[in-house]
């Protein structure tokens, strides 16, 4: 976590009442509330001091676990996820709690969203956001946490085959944690089983947008073969990289300041060839893989079934 007046926070205990957290990824916000579980509770105080709730709770129920005096603790802690869906009915109900919160329970209010400026109730707000240029700072921290020390090699490699998507970043660290603490190198991660040994997954998105079927097939057989991606984390790449492509069509071909150069000169000749009913339909396209990867038995086909529609002839001519 790189927010450093929330870290400040958690080293005074999370004195405050009222904590509203928010985040464009799950992964952040899931961490931070296990801190929030680990600082203020001990395992055993966790049975009678601890409720969750989302959007769709009674907004009624919140308010009297949130009233609840702790028994044989300190505070209670009660968690509120998916704010930013909470219906305004359900605001309302919860408005005279927000304007006078309980002293003995911490209220965890967490949200994809920030909250609205018209929201004036004092709450401590912090995002756990970050930018792309403070991915590799937080991949070093990360790893560290799980006993792992990444070389600048190795965080620059892992950025290149997987992206800057939080979620798949973590998934290879938690695969490289189970090798045991110790040094990472560059060597170390393109020898990994779960890395791509001939290809990255940029070439994937390379010979999609250049139509070279054959390439492409090919590209994807050798990432899935002996395990070597999986499913989710090609898809979660190619999603990555598309919306890095779409990015540089909506700046007219200005390169992003975080884009390497040999993506840039590889995206910027296709830019001409693409429309925004392209970038529609590319997505879609990537949406419904990422339910048919979630809903069936064979993730494989489901691939395969993405590059037959990203390659239909005429999509982006």
């Amino acid at each position: 976590m790189l927010n450093k007046a929330l870290q400040k926070e958690f080293k005074h205990n999370l004195p405050a009442p009222l904590y509203f957290l928010w985040s464009g990824e799950g992964f952040f916000l899931d961490h931070a509330l296990e801190q929030f579980t680990e600082t203020l509770l001990a395992p055993e105080e966790r049975d009678f001091n601890y409720d969750v709730f989302d959007a769709s709770s009674e907004p009624q129920g919140i308010v009297d676990a949130a009233s609840t005096l702790p028994f044989i603790a300190d505070r209670r802690l009660v968690v509120l996820k998916d704010f930013h869906q909470l219906t305004a009915p359900a605001l309302k109900v919860l408005t005279p709690y927000f304007r006078d919160p309980s002293e003995t329970t911490c209220l965890l209010i967490l949200s994809q969203k920030a909250p609205r400026a018209a929201l004036k109730f004092d709450w401590r707000v912090y995002s756990l956001n970050i930018k792309e240029w403070e991915v590799p700072k937080w991949l070093r921290h990360a790893a560290a946490d799980k006993g792992i020390k990444l070389t600048n090699e190795a965080v620059d490699l892992l950025i290149e085959f997987v992206g800057y998507d939080i979620g798949m970043l973590m998934m290879e660290i938690e695969k490289l944690m189970l090798e045991g603490g110790r040094t990472v190198s560059g060597r170390d991660i393109t020898a990994s089983t779960s890395m791509m040994r001939k290809y990255t997954s940029f070439d994937l998105v390379d010979s999609l947008i250049a139509g070279q079927r054959t390439r492409a097939f090919r590209i994807l057989k050798t990432m899935l073969s002996g395990s070597a991606f999986e499913a989710p984390v090609i898809l979660g790449t190619l999603n990555w990289h598309f919306k890095q492509f779409y990015t540089l069509w909506l700046n007219r071909g200005k390169r992003p300041a975080r884009m390497r150069e040999r993506t840039y000169r590889a995206l910027a000749k296709y830019i001409p060839s693409f429309r925004e009913e392209d970038f529609f339909q590319i997505f879609r396209n990537l949406h419904d893989a990422d339910i048919g990867i979630k809903t069936t038995g064979r993730p494989e086909i489901v691939l395969e079934i993405l590059l037959v529609r990203l390659l239909q002839k005429g999509a982006w001519s």
